[in-house]
């Protein structure tokens, strides 16, 4: 669940929440149908995806790399799509920072690949902008974002 709401109910002890607390409840239901569009999309189409991202990375300079390792980065990408479904059902952008940002910098940083797998997502997220559209788009693309970012320059 979203840390800010965790944060909220915690605090709350023997009173009821203001209406500045309640606010991201708020936020959580005036997405949730352009969450759950994302989460169901990704769930239905992200073998596709990756598949699609992959198969335009044999066209770029770390062809080499994906010959090596492209069953790991097929099963990294589709895991890294799982995550961000269900941290868009869950509203929780902090905790994918916090938790799976770190794990999987630390896995690309002992192989070495970094420069590759940025690569790979900036064409995954290529994928998901012709796929998705409107705010179910940006919601995915949030989240890939902020990992493209943390591989390219670390967190």
């Amino acid at each position: 669940m979203n840390n800010a709401i965790l944060d909220a109910i915690q605090k709350a002890d023997g009173r009821y929440l203001s209406d500045l607390e309640l606010r991201p409840f708020n936020d959580i239901t005036e997405s949730f149908q352009a969450r759950l569009s994302a989460y169901l999309y990704l769930k239905d189409h992200s073998k596709d995806l990756v598949l699609n991202a992959l198969r335009r990375m044999v066209h770029t300079p770390h062809r080499k790399v994906l010959q090596e390792h492209g069953s790991q980065c097929q099963r990294d990408m589709s895991y890294t799509l799982e995550y961000i479904a269900k941290g868009l059902l869950v509203h929780d952008e902090d905790s994918f920072m916090e938790e799976y940002l770190v794990w999987i910098q630390n896995i690309l940083r002992a192989f070495h690949c970094q420069d590759a797998c940025v690569v790979s997502y900036q064409l995954l997220r290529e994928e998901i902008r012709g796929a998705l559209s409107g705010e179910s788009c940006n919601l995915v693309l949030l989240y890939l974002e902020k990992l493209i970012e943390a591989m390219g320059t670390g967190l």
